[in-house]
């Protein structure tokens, strides 16, 4: 099937879609013809920016969602199916952000960083995926994971990393699953995108205990890659059916390669290290 007409009359759920990335992600879905899903906890905010995208003549529907709420998940699965009968592709994208040292965190920040940024996810797939699998047809599964899942030295972000790298594992180990299904699967690495997740811990719940400090204050991210070229990386990514989509400013993408590579040579390193030490001869 040409790309162009994959994604014409079907359905996408997008969650994190009051703003930023997700509601940039459900935007350029919408204008290249699918019928979109908006979910996110702040429901004001999700309900305002699907009535914009019905002004533009998108097919859309804004649903109050706590994705780590495994319920209020559930209820979101069944609202799509009931508005649009089905459900071609769904994008876990909701996500949150704390910086900070690891002596400095408490148990509820990494509890709530967790929640939303793995368990989320983890509740998305378990109510969409069972249906999707007994579709037929062009069907895919999109992670939002960060670039931050791939550094070698997470100083200050490290809770945050490790979700992220949680939702790489899943990811990678998702796309073999579900390849036998037909159904596609992508990771979206973004990079430094003008969002607000600075200040993601305006929706936090009292139930994680005390906001943390925000040493980078609560502003849109400066000098970033913007919300709707992240979109268009990610959805022709999808449409290509690419493992992975790195989405991060350009005169940042040299550095972020070099952070890489000194990754690999940790790895390098460490292996290099071990073959040259010869295991103890047996019994």
């Amino acid at each position: 099937m040409p790309e162009s007409d994959r994604l014409s009359g079907r359905t996408a759920v997008v969650t994190g879609a009051a703003g930023g990335i997700g509601a940039a992600l459900a935007a350029e879905l919408g204008v290249r013809g699918m019928s979109v899903v908006l979910a996110d906890i702040d429901e004001i905010g999700v309900r305002r920016t699907a009535a914009e995208l019905q002004d533009r003549g998108v097919r859309a529907l804004g649903y109050g969602v706590d994705v780590a709420d495994p319920g209020s998940v559930a209820e979101l699965a069944a609202a799509s199916y009931e508005e649009f009968g089905s459900v071609e592709l769904l994008c876990n994208n909701a996500g949150v952000l704390l910086f900070g040292p690891v002596a400095d965190a408490t148990i509820g920040d990494w509890r709530w960083l967790s929640s939303v940024n793995v368990e989320g996810m983890l509740n998305c797939l378990h109510a969409f995926l069972p249906r999707m699998s007994r579709a037929s047809g062009w069907r895919h599964v999109m992670n939002t994971a960060s670039t931050h899942a791939f550094l070698p030295d997470t100083a200050t972000s490290a809770l945050y990393s490790a979700t992220k790298h949680a939702v790489v594992g899943v990811t990678l180990g998702l796309r073999s699953e579900l390849a036998d299904d037909g159904i596609g699967v992508t990771l979206l690495c973004p990079g430094q995108a003008a969002t607000r997740i600075l200040d993601a811990q305006r929706n936090r719940p009292d139930g994680f205990g005390r906001r943390a400090r925000e040493p980078f204050g609560t502003g849109v991210i400066p000098l970033a890659i913007e919300p709707h070229d992240v979109a268009r990386a990610a959805v022709d990514g999808i449409l290509r059916n690419e493992p992975l989509v790195f989405a991060l400013p350009e005169f940042t993408r040299d550095t972020f390669r070099n952070q890489v590579e000194e990754m690999w040579r940790l790895a390098d390193d460490a292996l290099g290290a071990r073959a040259e030490t010869p295991y103890p001869a047996g019994d």
